[in-house]
């Protein structure tokens, strides 16, 4: 065959089309399967992580929660088993034999503890390593397991008993009188006020079935908060005393009232917020005196509090607002006030560079009143904004748990 004939031989086979889609799909295929699992493998590891996160943050939670309840009798090791046995029992149903053994082996809880008046705070690190088999589809890259990590940390405080001040700064405007969506079982029918019949004050005639009112709720609540203090104090006498708790609370709507010195125990805040908050208040909001109070009686400046706690030898001690309004600031009107809304603004962060720290409620407010208490709040976790009974009851229970230091909590 000549030279050129093999020229056109070739060129003739480099034309031919005809059998390179089967090349190609020989070449392409094992990547494209790679790809396909690659991708159906994403969103499984996404989600073994997320599980294996909230597995870790609730076994840490666990530990921490049961070293405090037990007062501190806990060992370290028998912490750890806590949350060791925390993930098994979680992981349990989505694991084999082996899969179980290699995580027992491969998750750590780290124990450290640090003391001081207060109390023993305990950290509880947890970490999973879990070694996830992937997609046989995978192969095609040479990946047949992935390690996957998470870990979870918690704090809690086994309470010798925390000196405290706290100061309540309470809601008791008209709106107060409003109802909640929670049945009054107690009563057949009342009357169940709302912004749309408040005009009716004092003549509306009674509906069933009976609702609780926000200042209502609001006692409750208060009365909540009591008591959780009293419960996490181990000087707390059946007279309502302390030598770790002194409280003080002042009501407000656009005028001032008296309020309640802050004094130990807690038995004259319960006193002062069932006589000053009716089942049906009236007037505007209007924080600032309140506030101002409270934020006199507190700061640094007035040494009287850091003297009473020294009387029963407690060198140190939080300072607490608690703000709460289920409204905006408006004054004696029905409209927003923007000097007054700035006005508590700046002694909430005046408070705060003194040191006091500020939790904050803004129960079934309007989004000013929110905005506000938001900003007032120490952080993003001393801010509550509860919509109903039940919520604003749990809110300052636990904001009490908090200023008691009897609460575990996340921290990663």
């Amino acid at each position: 065959m000549t030279a050129s004939a093999d020229r056109k031989l070739t060129r003739r086979f480099l034309a031919d089309a005809s059998g390179n889609f089967g090349i190609m799909t020989a070449i392409l295929l094992p990547i494209l399967l790679g790809v396909a699992g690659a991708g159906m493998e994403l969103a499984n590891v996404m989600q073994v992580k997320a599980d294996l996160q909230n597995t870790a943050d609730s076994a840490a939670l666990a530990a921490a929660t049961e070293a405090r309840l037990k007062k501190g009798e806990l060992t370290d090791a028998q912490i750890k088993e806590i949350a060791k046995a925390f993930i098994a029992a979680q992981m349990e149903k989505n694991l084999t034999a082996e899969e179980k053994e290699q995580l027992e082996k491969n998750s750590p809880t780290n124990i450290s503890s640090t003391e001081d008046a207060r109390g023993k705070t305990y950290t509880v690190e947890t970490t999973i390593n879990h070694q996830l088999k992937l997609n046989p589809l995978i192969g095609f890259f040479g990946a047949k397991t992935l390690d996957v990590s998470a870990t979870g940390t918690a704090k809690s405080t086994v309470n010798k008993g925390a000196p405290i001040s706290m100061y309540l700064v309470l809601d008791r405007s008209g709106s107060m009188s409003f109802k909640t969506d929670t049945v009054d079982t107690k009563k057949t029918s009342c009357q169940n006020y709302t912004s749309d019949n408040w005009s009716k004050y004092p003549n509306l005639a009674k509906t069933s079935p009976c609702y609780v009112n926000k200042a209502t709720s609001l006692k409750t609540a208060v009365s909540f908060l009591v008591a959780t203090l009293n419960k996490s104090d181990p000087t707390y006498t059946a007279s309502g005393g302390s030598q770790l708790v002194r409280t003080g609370a002042s009501v407000y709507t656009h005028e001032t009232y008296a309020a309640q010195a802050v004094s130990w125990g807690t038995s004259g805040v319960v006193s002062y917020v069932d006589k000053q908050i009716p089942e049906f208040p009236t007037g505007g909001t209007d924080a600032r005196s309140s506030l101002n109070a409270a934020y006199t009686a507190l700061k640094k400046a007035n040494t009287d509090e850091a003297k009473a706690h020294k009387t029963q030898e407690n060198e140190s001690f939080e300072r607490y607002i608690v703000l709460m309004t289920d409204g905006e600031m408006t004054g004696n009107s029905a409209s927003w006030s923007s000097s007054i809304d700035q006005a508590v603004r700046t002694t909430c962060e005046t408070a705060k560079k003194d040191g006091i720290k500020i939790f904050s409620v803004a129960f079934m407010a309007p989004d000013k009143g929110k905005s506000l208490l938001q900003y007032c709040a120490s952080s993003l976790d001393n801010y509550y904004a509860p919509e109903n009974m039940e919520q604003i009851v749990t809110a300052f229970g636990e904001i009490a748990r908090k200023a008691a230091g009897s609460i575990a909590t996340l921290t990663n």
